[in-house]
């Protein structure tokens, strides 16, 4: 049984879940594009303040507390995103096919069994573990930056 089923069986759309996704884009493009626009207007004003003050130095700390707090935001984001990849393998392993049954595709996604299967559960896991990796080093940086000054 290490041979293929048939290349035609395909793990159908959902379209809810389509629509669901395409609405947390647009809110996750409108809402990064007014973080940059309010970051660079604080930004500007917080530097204005510093320099009427002649304090580059709090100006520097608060530079790195929000590159500290961007490192965690990003470093949450690749722990959750590791162990999503995870559970995907042992889903993936358990069943012996990708995408699992119980997974919510937003298109039509081909699907892929045994060994083929199998090879993808090596890659996911490699994923996995690149971003907990990741996750553990934005973490650790960020709380560096914390308490480096």
């Amino acid at each position: 049984m290490s041979e293929q089923r048939s290349s035609a069986e395909y793990h159908r759309a959902d379209p809810a879940y389509r629509r669901q996704m395409q609405a947390w884009l647009v809110v996750t493009a409108v809402g990064g594009a007014l973080a940059i626009v309010a970051l660079q207007l604080w930004l500007r004003r917080l530097g204005i303040a510093a320099a009427a003050q002649g304090d580059p130095s709090g100006y520097e700390r608060w530079l790195q507390w929000l590159l500290a707090g961007i490192c965690l935001v990003f470093a949450v984001a690749a722990a959750g995103f590791a162990q999503w990849l995870f559970r995907m393998a042992l889903a993936t392993r358990a069943e012996r096919r990708w995408p699992p049954v119980s997974m919510r595709t937003s298109a039509d996604v081909r699907i892929r069994y045994l060994t083929s299967a199998d090879s993808l559960v090596s890659q996911l896991r490699l994923g996995a573990f690149a971003l907990a990796l990741l996750a553990l080093f934005l973490g650790a940086w960020a709380i560096w930056l914390f308490w480096s000054r």
